[in-house]
């Protein structure tokens, strides 16, 4: 799965960091280097995916490596969330959550289709 990590997500240049994540116990399948997943963090994503409207209007916000996000889209499939000019992009498929950041030399646009792109693929393989 790493493989597919990086030609999917790491080639575009503009991921900065990503992750495919099993939803059942969030443990991690692949990675790119100095990827890092906190129990907490790995919370607070199941929470938004779990109340999508609350992270959208609410207080709460996304963490992850200790920086904290801002979500300005989730809905039952998808969560985009902000800090400044830096972003995370989580997509959900059947049994797993692909998970990216960019940063402010990178465009969101790109990375964004390039997680949604991954995802629709696990969606059609039933993964």
């Amino acid at each position: 799965m790493n493989q597919l990590l990086q030609e999917a997500l790491l080639s575009t240049h503009h991921v900065q960091h990503a992750a495919i994540i099993k939803r059942k116990d969030g443990s991690v399948k692949a990675k790119s280097p100095l990827f890092e997943l906190s129990p907490a963090d790995y919370s607070k994503i199941l929470m938004a995916f779990e109340n999508p409207r609350e992270v959208r209007t609410g207080e709460a916000s996304i963490s992850l490596m200790d920086v904290a996000y801002r979500a300005v889209r989730a809905d039952n499939l998808s969560l985009y969330a902000k800090n400044d000019k830096s972003g995370i992009i989580v997509a959900k498929t059947h049994g797993h959550f692909i998970l990216s950041t960019y940063d402010g030399t990178m465009f969101a646009s790109v990375c964004a289709e390039a997680v949604e792109k991954l995802a629709d693929y696990f969606r059609k393989k039933n993964k």
